[in-house]
């Protein structure tokens, strides 16, 4: 309960200084995107490798911040242990900030930094057995690229840390991801 009331007063920290920024600004542009993703988690001493799709729905605020709501859904990864084999897989959704340093002539280019937090939700099965969800907390923390080829269309590259709370055998996973949005 603790950790709920302390995300809900980050998330409304983070609409708070957004919303300042939007009145200074004047600007606000909502867009929707895709993306494709690759990550990579700390599982009881293995790594399983994810291949997902997410998408996300977002509002610029002027040149420099934004915020999106995402979701997240991966195909399974297999790995065998001695005993046994296990199949997992994941999908979370959550909110993101990002900052923005645009630069070239038309500010088509914006390098990328990001915070955000979501629910993790993993799936395990072992050899058969039924299935497990684990879920808990991801704090996120990345960095990335954007271009934008018109005022509409753009695409970005980002990569993730994401810490993990309340998961059992999971402690992190590194994300990797290339998107294409469009802005209205």
């Amino acid at each position: 309960m603790k950790k709920n009331i302390f995300a809900a007063g980050i998330i409304t920290g983070m609409a708070v200084l957004v919303n300042n920024a939007a009145a200074d600004s004047y600007h606000y542009s909502p867009y929707v995107g895709a993306d494709y993703i690759y990550s990579r988690a700390k599982f009881n001493g293995t790594h399983p490798e994810y291949h997902a799709g997410g998408i996300y729905v977002g509002s610029e605020y002027g040149q420099n911040f934004s915020t999106e709501l995402f979701f997240n859904q991966s195909g399974s990864d297999t790995k065998n242990f001695a005993t046994a084999k296990v199949k997992t897989s994941n999908r979370n959704y959550g909110l993101d900030v990002m900052a923005y340093l645009p630069f070239g002539e038309k500010n088509e280019f914006n390098l990328i930094a990001t915070a955000g937090i979501g629910e993790y939700v993993f799936k395990n099965t072992v050899s058969g057995d039924k299935h497990h969800n684990d879920h808990g907390y991801g704090y996120r923390f990345g960095g990335g690229f954007k271009y934008a080829f018109t005022p509409n269309w753009q695409t970005r590259i980002l990569a993730r840390y994401v810490k993990l709370d309340q998961i059992s055998d999971f402690k992190y996973t590194s994300e990797y991801s290339v998107g294409v949005e469009y802005h209205f």
